[in-house]
């Protein structure tokens, strides 16, 4: 008898075993099913960072090209208008060489036909217009003769320009046949030879 009641209480306690395990069956689930998820989002948050690094990357990258690209412009528009500048400061410089060296062909050039007489800062400015067009010009005058004087360079600058030898006697007040015997003896000087005025004339053509 007493047998038959445990056999019966036993019986009855198998549902209740029955439940627990399928409740800890679907405590297991739902944990699984909990840990599923958690790797999930740490995967997409894992995921999403990077695409955040990724575009902060790239937006640095974007950033640092436009300034270096704002820089060179910058650069560039520097160049450009200091290269204005220069050409504009050489262009004035130009048109002002121009206009004094046509001043000058005037003044040597018509100097008797207009009564025009040379002052010492026109004589200066025609030694300068020498020295820049024939920069061996004047020194190899001194090196050939070193007591060349005033009168001589004078007239050796105007035969230089191809200036008349009746407007080189009016600038230097003195005679055309002065300025012949002039002429000869510079040659004499600078060579060592006898020659003439018009010897002395291609010799200076050749600078």
């Amino acid at each position: 008898m007493n047998t038959i009641i445990l056999l019966q209480s036993e019986i009855l306690e198998v549902p209740d075993t029955l439940s627990l395990v399928k409740s800890l069956q679907d405590q297991v689930q739902n944990l699984t099913w909990a840990n599923t998820l958690s790797r999930v989002q740490v995967e997409f948050l894992l995921l999403l960072c990077l695409l955040l690094l990724f575009s902060l990357v790239m937006l640095y990258f974007y950033m640092r090209r436009r300034q270096k690209m704002a820089v060179q412009k910058e650069r560039r528009k520097r160049v450009m208008q200091e290269a204005h500048y220069r050409n504009a400061q050489l262009f004035e410089e130009s048109n002002q060489k121009k206009a004094k060296q046509l001043e000058l062909s005037r003044l040597f050039h018509c100097a008797r036909a207009e009564e025009l007489r040379a002052t010492e800062e026109d004589w200066q400015d025609l030694q300068n217009y020498i020295s820049e067009q024939y920069p061996k010009l004047i020194p190899t005058l001194y090196e050939k003769v070193p007591r060349l004087s005033e009168i001589e360079l004078r007239i050796s600058m105007l035969v230089k320009v191809n200036v008349s030898i009746t407007d080189i006697a009016y600038l230097v007040n003195r005679t055309k046949q002065a300025i012949t015997v002039s002429r000869a003896r510079l040659y004499k000087k600078i060579t060592g030879e006898e020659g003439t005025a018009e010897q002395f004339d291609t010799w200076i053509g050749m600078f």
